[in-house]
């Protein structure tokens, strides 16, 4: 079941009004694999179970095409990492309002496929990185 979400954090302006619609709540598992496809076979994660909330940030656009993807927590830290895929080789997620357990648990997560993971240190920094993603 899709839900959606308005961000209602004050510190994060640039974002609030825009939906973000969350397709994994947390504690869902999502699979990889893809049936007779050997593309996906030797991906290092076969699926996931996710920490957090994930879904996509609609008006935003990932290197992928599609809809800016984020992992939606319970504090205050705000990031992202690149991840590699087979069908592009860099993908950014969002992490918005998550705990440092939850960031942790993020990382552990995905860690097979992670290129670069960055928090940042101002909201200031953060509605920067996400103005490059806005369609």
């Amino acid at each position: 079941m899709t839900s959606v979400i308005v961000v209602q954090e004050k510190s994060l302006k640039s974002v609030m009004g825009n939906k973000i619609v969350i397709e994994n709540p947390k504690g869902s598992y999502k699979s990889f694999e893809i049936e007779n496809d050997p593309v996906w076979k030797d991906y290092p994660l076969a699926g996931v179970t996710y920490p957090v909330d994930y879904g996509y940030i609609d008006g935003y656009k990932s290197e992928d095409g599609h809809d800016l993807d984020v992992f939606v927590g319970s504090g205050i830290l705000n990031g992202y990492i690149k991840i590699w895929r087979y069908d592009v080789p860099i993908e950014t997620k969002f992490a918005l309002n998550v705990t440092q357990k939850e960031w942790d648990d993020i990382i552990k997560t995905f860690s097979p496929v992670i290129r670069e993971q960055k928090v940042f240190d101002t909201t200031e920094e953060f509605e920067k990185a996400l103005s490059l993603y806005e369609k």
